[in-house]
């Protein structure tokens, strides 16, 4: 079973490049982020003959998530229970009865200085919040999307030049480490502990694609029922090179 993530930067915008993408990839799931589109203008006729179940939460003009996928899907929670914000950052369901998926678009904070910053800080302890019992549950238990984070200097192309940065920020670091501590497993580093240059990120801006300038944002963290399930985690240039592209490339896990 293939599972893609992928932040799409407006579904509507891209919907081309979407397209070819998930006829490319071939994803049996599909965690998307950033759909910029509300519920009821949603472009479902677009991908219903590509065979795909569709859950959406969406909002004008900003975030929104969707769930795609060619199994059932079942038990829909949507936004984070607990949290005040109302902006439409995550979608959690069960596939075909047999795993838990979580598809999440973390607020971004812009700087440490912004006003916004704590809003994200308050948003990420609450998600500490709502999965800290499901680490030992006998569920699998698969986290994807976009999380608005860089977990270490490595995977900032260049450190100096985000100082200051919500995405680097020690205090959303410190939140996200404690995931991982706790026993979260980081599906990319798992696969591929010493890549460099592991970029899920890559800006229009500055020729950024071609001079190889990005940022690893995009992650799948797995529970240790979810761990025994995974066969690999890789990036994948291709959402990110189209025609009119997104800003983000794929990230693919596969799991039995």
């Amino acid at each position: 079973m293939k599972i893609l993530t992928l932040n799409i930067n407006s579904i509507r915008a891209h919907a081309e490049s979407f397209l070819d993408s998930l006829r490319e990839i071939q994803p049996d799931i599909v965690l998307v982020q950033e759909t910029k589109v509300e519920d009821h203008i949603f472009p479902h006729i677009l991908f219903e003959h590509l065979g795909y179940n569709i859950k959406i939460f969406g909002q004008k003009s900003w975030n929104g998530v969707a769930i795609f996928s060619k199994l059932s899907i079942e038990d829909v929670t949507r936004n984070l229970p607990g949290c005040s914000d109302p902006a439409a950052r995550m979608m959690e369901c069960v596939i075909d009865g047999r795993i838990r998926i979580i598809n999440v678009y973390m607020p971004n904070g812009e700087s440490i200085d912004s006003p916004k910053f704590p809003g994200k800080i308050e948003w990420m302890e609450h998600f500490s919040n709502h999965i800290v019992q499901m680490l030992d549950s006998e569920e699998p238990v698969i986290i994807g999307g976009d999380f608005n984070v860089a977990i270490e200097d490595r995977d900032i192309w260049n450190p100096k030049q985000y100082e200051g940065s919500s995405i680097s920020a020690p205090a959303a670091r410190k939140i996200m480490r404690k995931w991982l501590d706790a026993g979260w497993l980081d599906c990319y580093r798992h696969f591929h502990p010493d890549a460099e240059n592991a970029w899920t990120w890559i800006g229009y801006r500055g020729g950024s694609l071609g001079k190889g300038n990005g940022l690893r944002l995009d992650y799948f963290l797995a529970n240790r029922a979810a761990v025994k399930l995974l066969k690999s985690c890789d990036i994948d240039m291709r959402p990110r090179m189209a025609d009119k592209p997104t800003d983000h490339c794929g990230l693919v896990l596969e799991i039995e």
